[in-house]
């Protein structure tokens, strides 16, 4: 005895189209026969157990052949596991003679080729419903081999492998046929041996149910782990859905439609087998796509009240419908695409049902999925499964908002952010104007006591008071208007530390490093920054406050100590393309059970000194840039503050 695999069934790739007009339905049909040239992929789990249906089969009936295929969702019966008592070269040679290939695409026959309906296997599927019994027979091995091969030559094969009959029986799970059994025997089979192939035929059936349940529920699986890591957006949270539909559910198609602001159902994300060229095609004949504001549907509209996306919403007396299908296409698409394109469509992808089925979040309905086959109905499994799939985009559509709104409250928080320091520095600048003409008028008060030159040297100065007075003004616009914002620019690194540095040690600004100056300061500033270093995309101002709170926040550590310190400042370009600042004191450091509270608002040891804000606002701001703010410290050694920056594009 010998296995095969992959062996039998073969599809003649001449035969014809339907023929459907217009030309995008030829079109399609080409596409479709472009698309089957893979075979569905089974587990090896059903792969083990078909092959040993078809092993008994053949040891316990004596048979000289068996095979077993299933049918998928494309209407093709793919060859799954064979089992012959003939010698496997013996076999070769009747393949090479009958100019018969027994591997690839064309080991498939399809229930909607009118050149395959006379196959043995095609006829136990087809007629299943309206058959006395439950199997097809033929005394001729060709009906096996229609529509491929030399039916001259088929005959001799069936002479010299003795065959006498051919039995395919429909493997069955709930008035749904999922595959066949095939037999071949020397002696024409018993009513007795019949009932025994039906019966492998059930093993077989539950077999190729389970897999399809379990295909279904690691395909959810993956969907939910999909999700996970695109929770972000929900355009692609919709995506991953309708993908997944499509690609590892085996529909012809699919959508998403989500219930929005005045009762719309807008289209939101598809997946179509095969090539979305086809798509455009018919999107082109019906004038809109599938994705536009002339393809949105309405509730509140007597115009769309048979759309399938509304009827199921709608549902009766006001509670949506668990699940609604229908026979056409055009019931999902009217009144958007005219009838004759729908029906078009329909023809070339040979879908035979589509179904709506709505998904909710705290029993709100927020949308529809949908889904067409080409079996002539949904199975209860289907429509299980495809609820639970409805139900991960209702998922995913709430953890996409809720982040969106998150997003939109640090937004909105970073803004008032800006806009108070804004405020402050607009303060602070405008007091130095003032300051400063205040000083002058005072000097112009006294002007006659002042010698000729001198009088003159004040008078000089008036251009210059004029413009401060003009930049005070501005400012105090600015303040009427606090919502404006202040102007991301590409501003350099060093430069904001240099600036930050001075503001914490302004004694920087007005000597070298001389031991009065250690003295005055309180420490030892090491500086090293990497020149040439690329710019971020930010405010310089606000980096600058962000460095000056860390350096604050050091200096003040190296306060407490009661002797002179270290501090060091460095930036450099890091290995990840991102700048790196270190920024580090010989200070008491930071304990161990206080580092996951540093950062955090209102967190401060500082009894009666600050709000415990500067650190919090200022690795809020650093991670709003995409950077990151870390810290590290040994308690009696310092601590160390590392913050990453993205450079600017």
């Amino acid at each position: 005895m010998c296995r095969w695999f992959n062996l039998l069934l073969w599809h003649n790739s001449s035969s014809k189209s339907t023929g459907v007009s217009p030309d995008g339905a030829v079109e399609g049909r080409k596409l479709l026969q472009s698309n089957r040239t893979e075979h569905a992929q089974i587990s090896p789990r059903l792969q083990t157990i078909l092959q040993q249906v078809v092993d008994d089969v053949v040891e316990r009936l004596g048979c000289v052949g068996a095979l077993a295929t299933t049918l998928e969702n494309d209407k093709g019966l793919y060859l799954r596991a064979s089992s012959f008592n003939v010698p496997p070269a013996q076999v070769q040679q009747f393949w090479t003679r009958g100019g018969l290939n027994p591997t690839g695409s064309q080991a498939i026959v399809y229930l909607d080729q009118a050149g395959h309906q006379k196959n043995v296997a095609v006829t136990a599927v087809n007629e299943v419903q309206v058959r006395d019994r439950p199997y097809s027979l033929s005394d001729t091995l060709y009906d096996l081999f229609r529509p491929a091969g030399d039916e001259k030559i088929v005959g001799q094969i069936q002479a010299e492998l003795n065959i006498q009959q051919v039995v395919a029986v429909p493997f069955i799970v709930q008035n749904e046929v999922v595959g066949t059994l095939v037999a071949l025997t020397a002696v024409p089979f018993s009513a007795q041996e019949i009932d025994f192939l039906v019966a492998f035929g059930h093993q077989a059936a539950a077999a190729v149910q389970s897999h399809y349940q379990l295909t279904a529920m690691e395909a959810l699986e993956r969907v939910i782990f999909k999700l996970q890591a695109r929770m972000t957006d929900e355009v692609e949270v919709l995506q991953t859905v309708v993908d997944a539909v499509v690609n590892e559910l085996g529909y012809q198609g699919a959508m998403v439609a989500t219930l929005e602001e005045g009762n719309a159902l807008p289209v939101r994300a598809y997946a179509l087998e095969g090539s979305r060229v086809l798509l455009r095609q018919w999107e082109m004949m019906a004038g809109t796509s599938l994705i536009s504001t002339d393809a949105v549907v309405y509730l509140d509209d007597d115009k769309y009240k048979d759309n399938l996306s509304v009827r199921a919403v709608k549902g009766f007396n006001g509670r949506p419908q668990n699940y609604l299908t229908s026979n056409n296409l055009y019931d999902l698409l009217r009144p958007i695409a005219p009838k004759a394109v729908a029906d078009l469509a329909q023809t070339a992808l040979g879908i035979k049902q589509v179904i709506a089925v709505p998904f909710f979040i705290e029993n709100e309905i927020v949308g529809n999925l949908f889904a067409a086959s080409r079996r002539p109905r949904f199975s209860a499994w289907e429509i299980s499964i495809l609820t639970t799939f409805g139900q991960q985009a209702a998922a995913g559509i709430r953890n996409a908002r809720l982040y969106r709104e998150a997003e939109e409250q640090r937004r909105i928080a970073e803004q008032f952010g800006r806009m108070a320091f804004s405020a402050t520095a607009s303060v602070h600048t405008l007091g130095n104007h003032i300051g400063a003409v205040r000083t002058y008028l005072h000097l112009l008060s006294g002007l006659a006591g002042f010698s000729t030159s001198q009088q003159q040297e004040i008078l000089n100065n008036n251009a210059n008071m004029l413009d401060r007075l003009r930049r005070a003004s501005e400012l105090l616009a600015n303040l009427h208007e606090p919502w404006q914002e202040i102007s991301d620019l590409p501003v350099g690194v060093n430069d904001c530390l240099v600036g930050a540095l001075n503001a914490v040690y302004p004694q920087l600004m007005e000597s070298s490093h001389t031991d009065n100056l250690v003295q005055e300061m309180g420490a030892h500033v090491h500086i090293l920054l990497s020149p040439n270093l690329p710019p971020v995309f930010t405010a310089s101002e606000m980096l600058t406050e962000a460095f000056r709170v860390i350096l604050k926040n050091a200096r003040d550590a190296l306060r407490e100590m009661g002797r002179i310190g270290d501090l060091w400042i460095s930036s450099k370009l890091a290995v990840d393309g991102r700048l790196c600042i270190t920024i580090k004191d010989s200070g008491p450091g930071i304990p161990k059970e206080n580092l996951a509270h540093i950062f955090e608002m209102g967190w401060t040891t500082k009894e009666g000194q600050g709000m415990g804000f500067g650190l919090f606002w200022a690795k809020d701001y650093i991670e709003g840039l995409g950077g990151q703010l870390e810290v590290e410290s040994i308690w009696g050694e310092g601590a160390t503050f590392h913050i990453y920056l993205p450079v600017s594009k």
